[in-house]
C-alpha cells in the first residue's frame, strides 16, 4: 500500500519550502511533469508525487522514502556546498515522516 497522495503532496510542499530557504538556491527546477500539471497523476509511477523540483517516491511502507530535489543555484555559490545544504535540509524535513534517501541535482546556475 502506498502513502496517501495528500500526505505525499504535503511532504513535497514542505520540502520545497525548506529547500527554497537554503542560501544559494535560486529556485527549484520544474520538470516536464511539473509543466504539464494536468497529466501529473497519469505519468508518474504509482506511489510517486512531484512538485516543481521535488519528487517523492515510496512504493512500499517498508521502504525508505526517496526524495529527489532539483535546484538551480545562484552564481557565486559553490554547487557542492549548496547541494549538501539542500540535502541536509530535505533530510531534516523528512525526519518525522520516516527514513529517507535524498538525492540532490544542481541543474544549473543563474
Amino acid at each position: 500500500m502506498t502513502a496517501p497522495a495528500d500526505s505525499r503532496d504535503a511532504l513535497a510542499e514542505i520540502i520545497a519550502r525548506v529547500v527554497c530557504d537554503v542560501p544559494g538556491v535560486a529556485f527549484l527546477r520544474p520538470g516536464v511533469v511539473d509543466l504539464l500539471r494536468g497529466s501529473t497523476r497519469s505519468t508518474l509511477p504509482r506511489g510517486t508525487t512531484a512538485r516543481a523540483g521535488v519528487r517523492l517516491n515510496r512504493p512500499d511502507p517498508a521502504t525508505p522514502w526517496h526524495v529527489d530535489v532539483q535546484v538551480v543555484i545562484q552564481r557565486g555559490h559553490r554547487a557542492l556546498d549548496v547541494a549538501r545544504a539542500v540535502h541536509d535540509a530535505a533530510l531534516h524535513a523528512m525526519s518525522e515522516a520516516g527514513p529517507a534517501r535524498v538525492t540532490v541535482t544542481v541543474a544549473s546556475a543563474v
